[in-house]
């Protein structure tokens, strides 16, 4: 969900999509001349046939040092080939503040054609009626290499908004040297429930090791950890949470247990955001068994380190009896404003973006991790992050957790979960009081 994200911890080096990007032309440089046979899209287009030129503006946001060269210009070529009476203005504008630009632009009645949009925004796209819904206006072939997963976090409520392009893809890395020296063979090694990640976090403290590291503010992994205990955060129609039931109670009991055996770092127990910042990073020196760590990871790290012996883990869950998962669907896609001029050509371009062969070109051009099934196939990655890619995409989850209260909910739950790790408050007591605190932001935000 983060623009131009690093592999945490990571200040050095390259960025994780200038890594994926690099790998990927070198491995695949002919991609741009491949594609110039993708089949066109057999419907819902603009009307092509009147000869009159249609402009659309489309906003996005950079992955290189110069996307209008690197990335779109060869992706435009081919797409003019087939609808030369659409010319896509392609506006590549700064992260920071993108949000705000697009909302006083449609309050100003100048919003774009269509945009790159972001899954963890689309209740408030569509609360400030800025996205137009895609559920009409898309056929099943049009999105038939889409995961569940996929679709379920480009949708809200039933309706379609933002077909995904790429993907953040999170999953377990462990410390191959420590796994050893621990006892475990890294190649067979998998700790898959939560007794065998507690055993080896007892493990590693004899040794002066800590386990795994997330702070009070991680909201991510603590939705990790509830679904992993096979529950959800807030119910399907977003009335209530489910923070005080049963899921929601074993995921603190591990954290705080993992706290108070000293399984973890005692400076992850952070008081806000800001603090973050200043937690060590124990996985990189060395220190640290086990993290969950983004599809790059696997180079960046390695670069970082280079004495890191880096091992693709497994998904987890509580125990056998609970479906495992690798972490929460977070991306990126094209939304279409309602104020679109030309909405018939925006569907034809965004229909163009998405076919699979198209997504594997942008990806490998942006240095980005592709959605759907068949896209890989046109996609180029190192092969650890193929394999790393391959092994948890189909273990994440979506649905109402991806997209509800995300940042508001850290806010209330960081200071409740430093209390519980410190003992300032029980399990109990902290999860009840931010059910309450959520529970009335639900009631203002959706009634």
């Amino acid at each position: 969900m983060a623009p131009e994200s690093k592999a945490r911890g990571v200040g050095v080096g390259l960025t994780r999509r200038e890594f994926l990007r690099l790998s990927a032309l070198v491995s695949g440089a002919a991609l741009v001349v491949g594609c110039a046979p993708a089949a066109a899209p057999q419907s819902g287009g603009a009307s092509e046939s009147t000869g009159d030129e249609i402009v659309l503006e489309i906003w996005t946001y950079p992955r290189t040092e110069n996307d209008a060269e690197l990335v779109y210009k060869p992706m435009m070529e081919i797409f003019r080939e087939k609808h030369p009476n659409i010319r896509p203005q392609i506006d590549v504008q700064p992260w920071g503040g993108r949000r705000e630009k697009l909302y006083a632009a449609a309050a100003a009645g100048t919003a774009p054609d269509i945009w790159f949009a972001t899954t963890d925004t689309i209740p408030a796209y569509i609360e400030k009626d800025v996205i137009l819904p895609l559920t009409d206006l898309l056929s099943p072939e049009d999105l038939a290499d889409y995961s569940e997963a996929e679709i379920e976090a480009a949708s809200l409520d039933g309706q379609l908004y933002m077909p995904l392009t790429d993907a953040e893809v999170n999953g377990i890395a462990y410390n191959g040297a420590l796994l050893r020296d621990l006892g475990h063979d890294p190649e067979t090694a998998q700790f898959a429930t939560w007794d065998e990640l507690m055993a080896l976090g007892a493990q590693a403290k004899e040794k002066g090791l800590f386990l795994e590291a997330y702070t009070t503010f991680s909201w991510s992994e603590w939705l990790t950890m509830v679904h992993e205990a096979g529950g959800t955060v807030y119910t399907e129609d977003r009335t209530r949470t489910r923070m005080t039931e049963q899921p929601a109670i074993d995921a603190l009991t591990r954290w705080v247990n993992e706290y108070q055996n000293g399984w973890i770092p005692p400076e992850t127990a952070v008081g806000s955001v800001d603090e973050q910042e200043g937690v060590p990073d124990y996985w990189l020196a060395l220190e640290q068994v086990t993290a969950r760590r983004e599809d790059a990871a696997c180079i960046q790290d390695v670069e970082a380190n280079p004495a890191l012996e880096y091992v693709i883990g497994h998904p987890r869950s509580k125990d056998p009896s609970i479906s495992p998962v690798s972490g929460v669907v977070s991306g990126q896609g094209w939304a279409i404003t309602k104020q679109s001029k030309h909405p018939e050509a925006a569907v034809t371009w965004i229909k163009f973006m998405i076919q699979p062969e198209m997504i594997g070109m942008y990806n490998n051009l942006a240095g980005t991790i592709p959605v759907g099934t068949k896209a890989k196939e046109f996609w180029n990655p190192d092969p650890c992050v193929l394999e790393h890619v391959n092994r948890f995409s189909p273990y994440l989850f979506a649905g109402v957790d991806a997209n509800t209260l995300w940042q508001e909910s850290k806010v209330v739950c960081g200071p409740h979960f430093q209390a519980a790790l410190l003992g300032e408050e029980t399990v109990e007591q902290a999860l009840e009081a931010i059910d309450k605190e959520l529970t009335a932001l639900l009631q203002e935000k959706y009634g």
